[in-house]
């Protein structure tokens, strides 16, 4: 069934101004356009439509749901699944801060007294968890969100990695990144910089400075890296940790892995740190 731009716009709560601007984007064409010059739009057209409205409920740049949506290995059932686990975090995150609402006013009230660690209960995260339950993995290694961009409206955001590996040669566009080496060693590359950081020691790297990190020593390294603003980091270490098998460098091409940290507000530089450099 075809409906026209008209009908679209009341079924999908999106403005007819704002559908015109989706075609000229290149974001959402109508299936055809007819001879009076409408636009009719059919089921693929209302399933990409929904897409975008997803993606701009979790927080996605258009010309970013653009270069999702335009990848070739591009699945809309894929696509929801991650959505809803996407949107099951937050759920997961609203009612443990509801609960700390709800035990808080009856604290203040006089009916329930409230213990102290519980003020702040959905704040915490415990040792070797991540904010939302997630266990995001970069190449099978544990990399999890300690402070969410939610929690700071945006400022900055926090992961602790803890494993052997790192990171590729990359730059971020607007984005400060302060790396703190919590156990073992690390290697770390900032422009023609190379330092060697062990426990305890820390960098900071200015945007758009080109940077590449690696684990080294005897032990797996745990590294705080802590971004500011956050941008959109914590979707990004989510779509690397889809892939596992096989790893993400192997099942993608050159051109996808540059379009991929461009649509996160990176720069693919090149390889990361190798054991004999």
């Amino acid at each position: 069934m075809a409906y026209t731009v008209k009908r679209v716009a009341a079924l999908s709560g999106v403005s007819v101004r704002t559908l015109h601007f989706y075609d000229e984007a290149g974001l959402l064409k109508p299936a055809y356009t007819g001879a009076n010059g409408y636009r009719f739009y059919e089921e693929p057209q209302l399933l990409t439509l929904q897409q975008i409205l997803f993606y701009r409920e979790l927080g996605f740049e258009l010309r970013q749901i653009r270069q999702l949506l335009g990848r070739p290995d591009f699945q809309r059932v894929d696509a929801l699944r991650s959505h809803r686990d996407a949107l099951e975090e937050r759920l997961a995150r609203t009612r443990r801060l509801l609960e700390t609402i709800d035990r808080t006013i009856d604290h203040l009230e006089g009916s329930k007294p409230m213990k102290d660690e519980q003020i702040f209960a959905g704040f915490t995260v415990a040792a070797g968890d991540d904010r939302f339950g997630e266990r995001v993995r970069l190449g099978g290694e544990p990399n999890d969100c300690k402070v969410a961009a939610a929690d700071t409206g945006g400022a900055m955001s926090v992961f602790e990695f803890r494993g052997r590996g790192g990171w590729p040669r990359h730059a971020h566009h607007e984005q400060d990144e302060w790396l703190y080496v919590v156990d073992g060693e690390v290697e770390c590359e900032v422009g023609d910089r190379r330092l060697r950081l062990e426990r305890g020691e820390s960098v900071f790297v200015p945007r758009t400075a080109a940077h590449a990190w690696a684990s080294r020593g005897e032990v797996p390294a745990t590294v705080l890296e802590v971004y500011q603003p956050a941008g959109r980091m914590e979707q990004f270490f989510r779509e690397v940790g889809r892939y596992a098998d096989p790893p993400i460098h192997e099942a993608l091409s050159l051109d996808e892995m540059l379009r991929l940290f461009d649509a996160y507000g990176m720069r693919l530089l090149g390889p990361g740190l190798g054991r004999d450099e």
